[in-house]
C-alpha cells in the first residue's frame, strides 16, 4: 500500500466559504454517499499528506462503505498557518460541511493530522455552533509546545514567548516573529506573536494535547465530543518527547471522554512517524479507519 508517483483521479468542488476561491478534491470511491474530511497540519494543503491517497484506495476496497475522502484549502493551508486561528479553521471547516450535506452526503467524519487534530476538539466546541458530524479521527495529535522545544533552546523558546506576550499585550500581535526566535523548520513562513503564542504557550490556544495539562482542563476538551471518536498517535513520531508514554496518553484521553465515545480501536500506530511514511504503519492506519468509518452510524 506503499505511495506511488503515479497519477490518480480527483473531482473538484468549488464551494462558498470563508476563504476566497475554495475548493475540495474528492478522491476515491465514485458517488458515494459518505465523506471523510481530511484536515492537515501546520504547513500542510490538499494532497501533501500521501497516506490520504492510500485510504481514499483502501475506501475502493470496501464498497459497503460508501465514502470517499476530501481535502480542501483552508486559510491556514500551506504558508497560511502563521496568521490564522482555530477558529478559522473552524468557519472553514463549517462552509465544507454545510456543502457536503447540500450535495447529499450521509454521514461526514472529520480526520485530522497533526494540527488538524487541535481542529476537530475545536470543531466540537459549543460555542461554534458548528454543524454537525458523525465522527472524528485524530491522527498524530501532538502538543507544538513539546514539539518546538525539541527544536530550539528552551531558553529561547522561553523569550519567543514572553516576546510575544510583550506584543500582543501593545495590541501588536498580528506583528511577525523574529526568525532567530523560530525553529529552523518554520522559518520559511511568517507568523505572527498572536500564532506564535498560541501555538508553544502553555496558555496558548492550541495547547490541547499536553501531557502536562491538568485533568480538569483537559476534560473540558475531550468531554465535548459527543460523536465516535478514534484517536491515534504515531508509534515513533520525531515531534513526540522520547519520555512520553503515548499508549498510555492515549488511554488517558480515552477515560477523560464521555462514557461509549472514544473508540476501542484508538492506541498507537507501530513503527508511525508523524505522517506515516512507512508502508506496513500505513497499511495498519488504512485498515483501522476503515474498521472504524463501519462502526459510524
Amino acid at each position: 500500500m506503499q505511495v506511488s508517483s503515479s497519477t490518480f483521479t480527483t473531482t473538484v468542488h468549488p464551494f462558498p466559504s470563508p476563504t476566497s476561491s475554495a475548493c475540495a478534491y474528492e478522491i476515491g470511491p465514485q458517488n458515494a454517499n459518505n465523506a471523510l474530511v481530511f484536515i492537515g497540519g501546520l504547513g500542510d494543503g490538499p494532497h501533501t499528506v500521501p497516506y490520504t491517497r492510500a485510504i481514499a484506495r483502501r475506501l475502493e476496497e470496501e464498497p459497503g462503505l460508501s465514502y470517499s475522502l476530501f481535502e480542501f484549502r483552508l486559510k491556514s493551508s500551506f504558508s497560511g498557518f502563521g496568521f490564522a486561528r482555530l477558529v478559522d479553521d473552524v468557519a472553514d471547516i463549517a462552509a465544507l460541511v454545510k456543502y457536503l450535506r447540500r450535495i447529499g452526503k450521509h454521514r461526514i467524519v472529520l480526520m485530522g493530522h497533526s494540527t488538524g487534530c487541535q481542529d476537530c476538539l475545536e470543531y466540537a466546541a459549543p460555542t461554534h455552533n458548528a454543524p454537525p458530524v458523525e465522527g472524528y479521527i485524530l491522527q498524530a495529535p501532538v502538543c507544538d509546545r513539546d514539539a518546538m522545544a525539541l527544536e530550539v533552546d528552551k531558553g529561547v523558546l522561553e523569550e519567543s514567548i514572553k516576546f510575544a506576550k510583550q506584543l500582543i499585550d501593545a495590541g501588536k500581535g498580528h506583528e511577525r516573529m523574529e526568525l532567530a526566535q523560530l525553529p529552523e523548520f518554520m522559518q520559511d513562513s511568517p507568523i505572527s506573536a498572536w500564532r506564535w503564542y498560541a501555538l508553544v504557550a502553555a496558555d496558548g490556544e492550541d495547547n490541547y494535547f499536553s501531557p502536562e495539562l491538568k485533568d480538569e482542563v483537559a476534560a473540558s476538551y475531550w468531554s465535548r465530543v459527543d460523536k465516535p471518536l478514534l484517536i491515534l498517535h504515531s508509534g515513533s513520531d520525531e515531534f513526540v518527547p522520547g519520555s512520553v508514554d503515548k499508549e498510555a496518553l492515549v488511554k488517558h484521553w480515552r477515560r477523560l471522554c464521555k462514557p461509549g465515545v472514544a473508540s476501542e480501536l484508538s492506541g498507537t500506530i507501530p513503527g508511525a512517524t508523524h505522517k506515516v511514511e512507512e508502508p506496513e504503519a500505513e497499511k495498519w492506519l488504512c485498515n483501522t479507519v476503515a474498521k472504524f468509518l463501519q462502526g459510524v452510524e
